[in-house]
């Protein structure tokens, strides 16, 4: 069927006109995972859609093409849809579960994948999701899913559009709350009577949000690449020098050199680093001896390798990446044992209570068409390490890598994904943040990290480029000579953006003045002109702190 005639026969088309109204809403964070006894209203009542809601509940049969059309809407090039319903598999049908997918049939032919869910008998799944429209014209919503013949049940189905305008705006207001804390100043004489026309000078010294940069040895020969490095970033992840293939090229042969000059580097600048990473579960990246060892060798080997890298950096990391692509690849488990990677943060855990334990994926933001590290896969792997025996205590973190191609990002799927995994309430990082060359590249990983650094859920950001020194050939953020390149002026603009530099407010005849302060930590000095008293504090803002009035008091 063409989507020229889906438009008659199914519900209707509708054509988007700003002059409606449906505009006037901004995006909520909301999701659940769990499977509901009943759906949940329809989100922005329903947007777009005409689905009555809450009223009619539509059913249907995946047959051979295991797709089911919604119904036909007109997209506006540039605009961001969010798209949100709840699906059940009906009673008596062959497959108690099953992966639903929303997908956007462009008329062109192109499917463009917007999320999915896994919808199950008896209870109703939120499938959320969306598209940034790069076209304006008529696109069918399709359900898929994996099996043939079962009856699949939706309701509440919601397409709301947000303009690329209002959707930063959004993103504005969404750092303004999380990133963000209102201060107050009262200052005061000894006997407690406010001082009038105080000056407060505020300087932040470090930012309260962990925004990083990838390192390689590279920069352990290069002054120009330490000192671009250092003037920039406060936290890094080694690319390779702290893996199994770099530090034990020969078995029983350990070597560290490189990985502990890079942390001397690091300690000596205050530089906090994440560990990356104890072992990566593709078999094409393993030290080469270990790839023919039986299983009694090998594990003696992955053994004495965890024991060695973690108890070796144990307590000067911010995190490990224990098990890398552990969703994509298992080489391990081939070997060892399908349990083997819950046993191995276990151990980890053990050997290094206090530092925080990553899953790390790819595609599970970047690209929607990968069923493999969807958000919920990620999820029910994670939830599995945790409940595994053992690992009651364990401090674990969500780390999404973020390749992204060269084509516009979905930031809408980008956005849902954090939603779901963010449920689980574990911190997530972009832990390799990069974005393929392309006349858009910069603009793109612009609308990558506002994206990531807008959620309440992220409290990490790695990006993987650097100067061309470094070798980062995806993503040079400085020449040859350290000027910074087109990319580079995006990741420097929003260093700066997100940090609250220096500003001067002065107190109003109660003794008062307000500010807005970013994370961090700050110094303060507070001077009266006229008595030509001062005073000096030091203070950290943070998300959670309770008391958010600064009292300073001049003693004479």
């Amino acid at each position: 069927m063409k989507i020229a005639e889906a438009c008659v026969s199914l519900l209707s088309c509708i054509l988007l006109f700003s002059g409606h109204g449906i505009y006037a809403v901004s995006y909520d964070y909301s999701a659940t995972t769990e499977c509901l006894a009943a759906p949940e209203r329809a989100r922005y009542g329903g947007g777009m859609t005409e689905f009555d809601r809450g009223t009619n509940v539509t059913k249907f049969v995946l047959l051979h093409n295991r797709a089911h059309s919604l119904q036909a809407v007109m997209l506006e090039k540039g605009n961001l849809y969010t798209f949100s319903a709840w699906i059940r598999i009906g009673k008596g049908s062959a497959s108690e579960s099953d992966s639903v997918a929303v997908v956007f049939n462009a008329s062109d032919g192109r499917l463009i994948h917007g999320g999915e869910t896994i919808a199950k008998q008896g209870c109703w799944s939120l499938l959320k999701g969306g598209i940034v429209a790069e076209f304006s014209g008529l696109v069918e919503i399709l359900l898929m899913g994996r099996a043939k013949g079962v009856e699949i049940w939706v309701d509440n189905v919601s397409l709301q559009p947000f303009t690329s305008k209002q959707w930063r705006s959004h993103q504005e207001k969404s750092i303004h709350k999380v990133r963000k804390k209102k201060l107050s100043f009262t200052v005061t004489y000894a006997n407690k009577t406010a001082v009038d026309g105080a000056l407060i000078s505020i300087h932040q010294t470090e930012s309260g949000f962990s925004l990083g940069c990838g390192m390689n040895h590279k920069i352990l020969t290069s002054e120009g690449y330490r000192k671009w490095f250092a003037s920039r970033f406060k936290v890094t992840s080694f690319t390779n020098e702290m893996k199994w293939y770099s530090t034990e090229k020969v078995r029983g042969d350990e070597n560290y050199t490189v990985a502990d000059a890079m942390m001397r580097f690091a300690k000596r600048n205050g530089i906090s680093v994440r560990g990356h990473n104890v072992f990566w579960d593709n078999r094409k990246m393993q030290p080469k001896w270990i790839k023919d060892l039986g299983p009694t060798e090998l594990k003696k080997a992955v053994t004495r390798r965890l024991n060695s890298v973690v108890s070796k950096y144990a307590g000067q990391l911010t995190g490990w990446d224990v098990m890398n692509e552990n969703l994509h690849f298992h080489f391990f488990e081939d070997k060892l044992g399908k349990n083997v990677s819950y046993v191995l943060y276990s151990m980890a855990y053990h050997l290094d209570p206090d530092t925080t334990l990553f899953m790390n994926e790819y595609n599970t933001i970047e690209n929607s068409k990968d069923h493999t590290a969807t958000a919920l896969n990620y999820k029910k792997k994670l939830e599995k390490i945790l409940s595994f025996p053992g690992n009651k205590g364990l401090k674990a973190g969500i780390g999404l890598q973020g390749h992204f191609g060269a084509a516009r990002p979905n930031i809408v799927y980008m956005r849902s994904a954090l939603d779901i995994l963010g449920t689980m309430g574990l911190p997530i990082w972009l832990t390799e943040v990069d974005v393929r060359k392309g006349p858009n590249q910069a603009e793109y990983l612009e609308d990558i990290l506002r994206e990531a650094y807008s959620h309440p859920a992220v409290k990490g950001i790695i990006i993987f480029g650097g100067p061309k020194v470094s070798g980062f050939d995806v993503m040079t953020l400085a020449d040859s000579e350290f000027k910074t390149t087109r990319i580079g002026e995006v990741v420097d603009k929003l260093i700066k953006e997100w940090k609250f530099g220096r500003k001067q407010i002065r107190t109003d005849g109660r003794g008062w003045s307000e500010v807005s302060l970013f994370h961090g930590d700050y110094e303060v000095n507070v001077y009266h002109p006229l008595t030509k008293l001062s005073a000096s504090i030091n203070f950290k803002v943070t998300e959670d702190m309770e008391n958010s009035t600064v009292f300073v008091q001049f003693d004479v």
